[in-house]
């Protein structure tokens, strides 16, 4: 089932991102104009939204939580509010706001946590791993939402990425107990800083 995906953007960022996210997959977009919010009910728990903050006022998250929107919120441009769970200023990395979607509500921030560096990828894998609430991940999935690859394509680069990140979280690499290999594809076991 895809995930609700409201994007309140001017017509330019919302169109990249719809092509972004329509090429992607598993988010079903609305956009959402700041001063009709009378459609926002019965919106699923797991529901998220973007808010521009040079098309609309950044306060609109504030809003968005005032109706009953419990996803993530994330804010593209310099404001910060308090309501948003993340805000990417400009420009931003299409791969930055992926990671910050997939990201659940109230995890480690790794770097400030751990005290540990993660390139673009090893975030995207472990917050996509973290998502999953300890359910395995397909390499195929993986790959796809990491890296946008289609099903048929054969790489090591995965592989490769889950060497490093478990160098990183791992007392002993040789020996994981938080980042699992499973049949098919990996999971991650509970998290703890």
């Amino acid at each position: 089932m895809a995930r609700m995906l409201f994007i309140a953007a001017g017509p330019q960022l919302f169109a990249s991102l719809s092509e972004q996210f329509e090429a992607l997959g598993g988010y079903a977009l609305h956009a959402l104009d700041p001063d009709d919010l009378g459609r926002l009910q019965n919106v699923p728990r797991d529901a998220a939204a973007i808010v521009d903050a040079d098309f609309c006022d950044a306060a609109l998250a504030r809003r968005l939580r005032a109706l009953g929107l419990v996803g993530k919120i994330i804010v593209i441009g310099d404001a910060t509010v308090a309501a948003a769970d993340a805000a990417l200023s400009r420009p931003f990395r299409y791969a930055d706001l992926l990671a910050e979607l997939a990201r659940p509500l109230n995890l480690p921030n790794m770097e400030a946590d751990l005290g540990i560096r993660l390139t673009e990828k090893e975030a995207a894998i472990l917050s996509r791993l973290m998502q999953a609430e300890g359910a395995i991940i397909s390499k195929a999935a993986l790959l796809s939402d990491v890296w946008g690859y289609g099903p048929n394509v054969s790489t090591r680069t995965l592989e490769t990425h889950i060497h490093r990140l478990r160098r990183k979280i791992e007392s002993d690499p040789k020996r994981p107990r938080r980042l699992l290999t499973e049949e098919g594809g990996y999971r991650l076991s509970k998290f703890t800083v």
